[in-house]
């Protein structure tokens, strides 16, 4: 892995060469822009704020791709938008399983995904909020676009937007008969299918959509110990599907009806030992203690003792109700999800029952939200104002193997929560508008915990507790030309309380406060010449308080726990990039950087954290960058290709906020992406060539550091290189 001087020099270089980038790009735009206006930049269309409009008319820091942009750059899951997104960044493997997405963005997130915990940023899909880190690494087969808003959302997104949201917008059925499916084959016996197929039932009124999927994989990692059951690790074996109906009996009035389902079978991500000292807790067990520590962190060199199971199965159905009433439009979204799963870890990363895991969950939720919008006073206002039920039920079950000895761990949970909110934006003048939003939340949880040590019952409790907040939302937008709007906001965001849901003792299980974030943002949108050459930034600081943190820590009684508590205060603040650019015709480069200066973590008092190696936020670099594009060009007479790269880099990063050693650190890392494609210009096939982390990257994804308890310190790796072909047909 690189060092830290390396990282910030490969950092500077490649901001330059942003920046260099879109200056460069000048002469040749004003040299072509009266010559040729032929080609120009997508315009996204948004609904950031509940109501469709265009991404440069705003006001919020957004991250759109379409379809087709997510497409070019090989974006095949949720969690491969991180590396695009300045600021923005995942973690799946804390959770147990690959199909976790774990975001945070501007340092703001959360890795745990025990259901007494709430994520940090929001996952939507079609508009309906996914509880669970677990079950949100959605595939994006069959899309219309992926929004990804930075700042607190708390007034039109609600709970757990403290840092951000993550919205996926599925593909509509149009009602014409047609559709397309794909097939892809590469290393690591990589075999992946896609299929989705529109089609009218009842022409005008009633059209159906069917999106299937699988993706198969041995992996690419490989554990040695016949006890955990010796086998690939990374291993994929999803399916998955989405049925859609719509019914659109008149101009005003449309009912849509989706239901999805994701079964997985799979093996976790390769993990290894990486520090070890003798200590009591260890001092038993004889599994080659640091002999045992994993070489140059490759993946196919662990041996550990837990079984390394991966198992989800999530099912989803929605029904998205759109009334026009005249002067208003009412829309309603009605929602139920569920899901159950099964998942190992070793936490000692040895062969020795140490610290072993095994995690048994079920969770469902329900959903009510009801929009009512309109405009007044000769359409200078443009208002929502509507309301939110949630329901959501967990229970998390932990079978533990710690010191050799068995810890049983049953946690049921439950969540109500109301909100209620609206917004209206008014228009001054032509070019100046203002915004203004309010949110009130109300929120009661309750938890039953049943732990055992053995046969001995440690903690028999039920608690419930309530919490509630304010988030209001104020901005200013400028529009000062066509092509540039400038605006300034302030908002709040509020992630919801909860109970340490880990408890050795009676005494463990505290309820811990809501956290709050408030947040100042100011930014430029900006399109250059005929829309082929786009600017935009922002600047944020953000007073974050009452900060939710996991870590590792021993109780009172000296018991090794996962303790979750309000732990600190931080200051945060950054800057944000993103250039888009179309020089020529069918050349298209993009670029964005980030920059959040997050290590200013203020532990409170009577909660400590090892921070010696640099009191930073967990999961957030201070330097993320990206640069790529593509360019299209003929090859014959009807055939057109396709050549296409990407780099991604984010700086050096701690995996908890205790802890925070050299052992387990993050030293940064940068992956290289390329594609080629070649086919007819009628669109009707296409053949793909692409390679991921073509340079072959060693990076963590995920660290934690029991060297004070258990004497060990484990590291989670991230996938090696990968490459292939996809072949996908148009009909």
């Amino acid at each position: 892995m690189p060092t830290i001087s390396t990282s910030l020099t490969r950092a500077l270089m490649l901001s330059t060469c942003v920046a260099t980038m879109a200056i460069s790009t000048t002469p040749a735009f004003a040299a072509e822009q009266e010559a040729d206006s032929s080609f120009t930049l997508e315009e996204i269309v948004v609904t950031a704020r509940k109501r469709a409009e265009s991404l440069q008319e705003t006001p919020i820091a957004i991250s759109a791709f379409s379809a087709a942009a997510l497409e070019d750059r090989g974006a095949g899951n949720i969690n491969d938008v991180a590396n695009f997104v300045p600021n923005l960044q995942y973690s799946s493997s804390a959770a147990g399983t690959v199909g976790a997405s774990s975001f945070a963005v501007r340092g703001i997130g959360q890795s745990d995904f025990i259901t007494t915990t709430e994520p940090g940023v929001g996952v939507y899909l079609d508009g309906v909020y996914l509880a669970r880190v677990t079950g949100a690494a959605l595939d994006l087969a069959d899309v219309e676009r992926v929004e990804v808003l930075r700042g607190p959302q708390g007034t039109l997104f609600g709970r757990n937007t403290i840092g951000g949201a993550v919205s996926v917008i599925t593909a509509k059925p149009t009602g014409e008969l047609g559709g397309k499916a794909e097939v892809t084959v590469g290393n690591h016996a990589r075999f992946n299918g896609r299929f989705s197929a529109d089609f009218p039932i009842v022409n005008d009124v009633l059209a159906g959509k069917v999106s299937l999927l699988t993706k198969n994989s041995d992996g690419y990692g490989y554990d040695n110990d016949p006890a955990g059951g010796a086998g690939n690790l990374g291993e994929e074996g999803d399916v998955a599907g989405r049925l859609q109906l719509l019914y659109t009996p008149q101009d005003n009035l449309s009912f849509l009806l989706s239901g999805d389902h994701t079964r997985r079978r799979g093996t976790i991500m390769p993990l290894g030992r990486v520090g070890y000292v003798q200590n009591a807790a260890n001092a038993a067990f004889d599994d080659g203690g640091s002999n045992s520590l994993v070489s140059n962190d490759d993946p196919n060199a662990v041996r550990f003792d837990t079984p390394a199971k991966d198992e989800m199965d999530v099912y989803g159905i929605s029904l998205t109700s759109d009334i026009g009433l005249g002067d208003m439009d009412l829309k309603l979204i009605t929602a139920y999800r569920e899901q159950s799963g099964l998942s190992g870890q070793d936490f000692d990363g040895g062969s020795s029952p140490i610290l072993n895991q095994l995690i048994d969950s079920e969770q469902d939720q329900f959903s009510q939200e009801i929009q009512l919008t309109g405009t007044a006073f000769d359409d200078r206002l443009e208002w929502l104002a509507g309301a939110y039920y949630f329901r959501e039920t967990g229970q998390f079950d932990q079978d533990v193997v710690l010191g050799g000895a068995p810890v049983l761990i049953y946690t049921g949970s439950t969540t109500d929560s109301y909100a209620l909110f609206a917004q209206g934006s008014y228009s001054l003048t032509e070019k100046l508008s203002v915004t203004a939003g309010l949110r009130w939340t109300s929120e009661k949880k309750a938890v039953d915990v049943d732990t055992f040590f053995g046969p001995f019952q440690l903690v028999d409790e039920v608690r419930d507790e309530t919490f509630s907040a304010i988030s209001p939302k104020a901005s200013i937008e400028y529009q000062a030309t066509d092509d540039m709007m400038v605006y300034a906001s302030i908002g709040r965001g509020f992630r919801s309380g909860g109970f340490n849901g880990r408890p050795f003792a009676p005494s463990d299980l505290f309820p811990f406060d809501e956290e709050t974030t408030t947040a100042y943002e100011v930014g430029v949108k900006s399109d250059f010449f005929d829309r082929r050459l786009r600017l935009n930034i922002a600047g944020f600081y953000t007073d974050y308080k009452d900060i939710q943190l996991t870590a590792t820590t021993q109780n009172d009684l000296g018991q090794f726990i996962v303790l979750t508590a309000n732990a600190g205060k931080a200051e945060i603040y950054g800057i944000e990039v993103e250039v888009q650019a179309m020089p020529v015709d069918g050349l298209f480069v993009y670029g964005g950087l980030g920059y959040a200066d997050n290590g200013n973590l203020d532990p409170q008092t009577g909660f400590t954290f090892d921070t010696s190696a640099g009191k930073n936020l967990p999961g957030a670099s201070e330097w993320t960058l990206s640069v790529g594009g593509d360019y299209r060009f003929s090859v014959a007479d009807g055939w057109a290709a396709m050549i296409g790269a990407d780099y991604s880099w984010r700086s050096e990063y701690d995996h908890q906020a205790s802890n925070q050693s050299e052992t387990v650190r993050e030293d940064g890392y940068g992956l290289l992406n390329a594609r080629l494609s070649v086919g007819p210009d009628d669109e009707s096939w296409k053949l793909t060539f692409y390679g991921k982390n073509l340079t072959d990257e060693v990076y963590r994804v995920y660290g934690q550091d029991s060297m004070s308890s258990q004497g060990v310190a484990v590291a989670w790796f991230g996938p090696t290189r990968e490459y292939g072909v996809t072949l996908g047909f148009n009909f």
